[in-house]
C-alpha cells in the first residue's frame, strides 16, 4: 500500500513538474530571442518583460500580448548612450517571415544624458563641445565650445511633425554675439543631424523636455507596424 502511495505521489509530481518546466523553458526561449535581437540592434544592457499569459500559449499561437523592453547604455541612431523604456502591444509573429512580426501599437520613453549630448555635439562651428549645461526652466541646453570655453551655443529642442528638431536660441564668442556666418554653419550642422531620422515602428515624438540629467523624450505609434529582426553581422 505504501509502495503504491509513493508511486502515485511520484507520478503526480512528474505531471506537475512537466508543465512547470515547459512553461519556464518557453518563457526563456521567447525572452532569449527578443533579447538577442534587441541587443544586436541597440547594444547595451537589455531586459525583456512579458505578459503574465502562459508562455506556452504565447508560443503556440505566436501572439504576445505585450513586450516590455528596458535598456541602459543603448545606441539609438546618433545617440551613443541612452536609456530606453518601451512597450510593444499585440505582437504577432508572421507565418511567411520567421524574422518578422507585426506590432499593434508601441510607446517609448528615452533619456539622452548630458554626457551623450556632448558626444553628439562633436564640433560645432569648428570647435569641440567641452561641456553641456541644462536649464530646465527655459527648456534649453548650452553647449560650451573650445578648451577655454571661448564660445557657447544655446539650443532648444522641439517637436515638429512628430520629429525632434533643434533650434539655436543664441550663440556667442568671447562673450559677444557670434557672427552670422558661424551661426549659419552651426545651424547647417544641426539640420544635417536632424534630417533623415526615421523612427522605428511608426513612432512619433509626443513630448520633449530638458531636465537636469539630460533630454527626456516620449514617443508613441498611431497604429500597427512591422518589426523585422536584424540580420546577424
Amino acid at each position: 500500500m505504501r509502495r503504491r502511495t509513493w508511486i502515485a505521489l511520484a507520478v503526480a509530481g512528474v505531471l506537475v513538474a512537466v508543465p512547470v518546466c515547459g512553461e519556464l523553458l518557453a518563457r526563456s526561449v521567447i525572452q532569449g530571442r527578443i533579447e538577442e535581437a534587441a541587443a544586436r540592434a541597440l547594444g547595451g544592457e537589455i531586459d525583456i518583460d512579458l505578459a503574465a499569459r502562459p508562455a506556452l500559449l504565447q508560443l503556440g499561437d505566436k501572439h504576445l500580448p505585450f513586450v516590455g523592453v528596458d535598456g541602459d547604455h543603448v545606441r539609438l541612431g546618433r545617440v551613443p548612450d541612452a536609456e530606453l523604456h518601451a512597450r510593444l502591444d499585440d505582437v504577432r509573429f508572421t507565418d511567411g517571415d520567421p524574422d518578422a512580426a507585426t506590432v499593434g501599437s508601441a510607446r517609448a520613453t528615452v533619456l539622452i544624458p548630458v554626457s551623450a549630448v556632448a558626444q553628439m555635439g562633436g564640433n560645432l562651428g569648428g570647435m569641440p563641445v567641452t561641456e553641456v549645461r541644462t536649464d530646465p526652466r527655459a527648456d534649453t541646453l548650452t553647449l560650451v565650445l573650445g578648451r577655454a570655453g571661448i564660445g557657447s551655443v544655446t539650443l532648444r529642442p522641439r517637436i515638429r511633425d512628430g520629429r525632434i528638431e533643434t533650434t539655436i536660441a543664441s550663440a556667442d564668442i568671447m562673450g559677444r554675439p557670434a557672427p552670422d556666418r558661424m551661426i549659419d554653419r552651426i545651424g547647417d550642422s544641426l539640420t544635417r543631424q536632424d534630417e533623415h531620422r526615421d523612427y522605428p515602428l511608426g513612432l512619433e515624438a509626443t513630448s520633449v523636455e530638458v531636465e537636469a540629467d539630460g533630454i527626456h523624450l516620449r514617443f508613441a505609434s498611431g497604429g500597427p507596424s512591422v518589426l523585422h529582426r536584424p540580420e546577424r553581422p
